[in-house]
């Protein structure tokens, strides 16, 4: 069987599945069980989690499996954990949401940080995921710190990109440790990658006016400054 001919035939095997009438236990027996084709279809068809073993079979194809599945799984969240946030929090849950939100798609990371909003009335989710958070984020930036950009450009971006996708989940919390925020936010400030710059900008603004980073008030990237300004305009 050519390229062309496969295609087709995982295209008529996906109709034809799509096609069939399965009930809301089915879909979801078939997200767990299924091949990715029949995964990422049953998700798609997949209206609400009312179960606490529901919740446990999306997260459970939330990471690692094939990225249409993730994907799929990350949008429905979005709907899902804000109908029933007591069904995602949960401790197990924790350390997948953490690895998600810094997954190689960035549609993921952004539907898993909207899907966690909900969560942030939760004190002892709260607690857990941004001390995670910044452990994670002062490891990154410590590997970026001693990089050198045009040698290891590939291994760089990869962890900017993590860096970047914690310092924008952080913004979704109501209340930080402002010490050891700022803290953290003292290094990434000096990043030469300006969307790391303008994101430890926007969380500045979320701490008390007398945590100031000087550096930042002489950056000449727009962006950074834009955020900054936000500050005074408020």
């Amino acid at each position: 069987m050519n390229y062309t001919e496969e295609n087709i035939s995982n295209f008529d095997e996906c109709f034809k599945f799509f096609e069939q009438k399965l009930s809301h236990k089915e879909l979801y027996a078939s997200l767990r069980d299924g091949n990715i084709a029949e995964k990422q279809l049953s998700c798609v068809r997949i209206e609400h989690c009312d179960t606490a073993e529901e919740a446990g079979i999306l997260m459970d194809n939330l990471t690692g499996i094939d990225g249409k599945v993730r994907e799929t799984v990350s949008f429905k969240l979005k709907t899902f954990v804000a109908a029933r946030p007591e069904l995602f929090s949960r401790q197990e849950f924790y350390d997948i949401f953490l690895d998600a939100i810094i997954d190689i798609n960035g549609n993921i990371c952004r539907n898993i940080i909207c899907a966690l909003e909900p969560l942030t009335s939760d004190c002892r989710f709260c607690e857990y995921f941004i001390e995670n958070i910044m452990q994670r984020a002062h490891i990154v930036t410590e590997k970026i710190e001693n990089f050198e950009y045009k040698d290891r450009k590939y291994v760089t971006n990869k962890e900017v990109f993590k860096l970047y996708w914690y310092l924008e989940v952080l913004g979704i919390f109501n209340e930080l440790p402002a010490e050891k925020i700022f803290a953290l936010l003292e290094r990434t400030s000096k990043i030469e990658e300006y969307t790391i710059r303008e994101k430890t900008a926007r969380l500045l603004l979320k701490l008390p006016g007398e945590y100031k980073l000087d550096g930042l008030n002489f950056d000449n990237n727009f962006y950074v400054n834009l955020a900054l300004n936000q500050r005074f305009t408020q």
